[in-house]
């Protein structure tokens, strides 16, 4: 929930910051050259650097995904040799 609230109030001051730098702007890359809002420009700079950073977190949150499953299901196996065991040894 934090992380969703700190998320939001960061794209609020991004759109905030993008609309009062709304002047037109030439932008050079390579042999392209791009006439566009300064606004549009920031905002899509900042949504190629959110998905460039989620494509270099997703493997690390895949492994820790696949760990806790794993550790899951140990906790249940566990628990149910316990539990058979004390069945055992209640008869």
């Amino acid at each position: 929930m934090k992380q969703t609230i700190i998320g939001v109030i960061i794209a609020l001051l991004a759109v905030i910051f993008a609309l009062q730098n709304s002047g037109p702007v030439q932008v050079e890359f390579l042999a392209w050259t791009l006439d566009c809002s300064m606004a549009l420009l920031l905002i899509i700079v900042l949504a190629l650097g959110v998905a460039t950073g989620m494509l270099v977190l997703a493997p690390r949150m895949m492994k820790k995904n696949s760990a806790i499953k794993t550790g899951t299901k140990k906790i249940a196996d566990l628990e149910k040799q316990l539990s058979n065991a004390i069945n055992k040894n209640l008869k």
